[in-house]
């Protein structure tokens, strides 16, 4: 029997495909490899580049045959990049990646759970004096209630 929650296997499986971007055709950055499911270790102080992915909320599926055996859950990544002249053109370069690394597969994800699906992205500026630049970007994935 799996131990793992079906949030923590969702999560899981996010950074395991977004390690995937290592520099290597077709990424354009190694970011993947600073992959982290804690968000408190991207401290702008110490990591020049870094990604983090949490579970952002849950709710009822809108799909009425998934509303008693799964969840809708919304997961965040969160991605800093040191910033710089170029801060931005790499940022965009990191999304790309991300979206890539993210894109046809469900072949990765536990059974039983949606191919997660790109939402939204939001610039994230940081405070006056800061020397970094990030995006927070959304997925949704109808994962079940419980692990069998």
């Amino acid at each position: 029997m799996d131990d793992l929650t079906p949030r923590r296997r969702l999560l899981d499986a996010f950074v395991l495909n977004l390690q995937r971007i290592d520099g290597t055709a077709p990424y354009r950055t190694t970011v993947g490899t600073m992959a982290t499911l804690e968000p408190g270790q991207l401290d702008p102080e110490r990591v020049e580049d870094g990604m983090a992915v949490y579970i952002d909320k849950q709710e009822r599926p809108s799909d009425p045959a998934l509303q008693r055996t799964h969840r809708l859950t919304t997961v965040a990544i969160v991605v800093k990049r040191k910033g710089g002249d170029v801060a931005e053109g790499s940022l965009d370069d990191v999304l790309d990646d991300i979206e890539r690394a993210m894109d046809s597969r469900q072949p990765t994800w536990p059974a039983s759970f949606g191919q997660p699906v790109y939402q939204s992205m939001e610039p994230l500026r940081a405070p006056a004096g800061a020397d970094w630049i990030g995006a927070l970007i959304r997925y949704t994935s109808n994962i079940p209630k419980l692990t069998r």
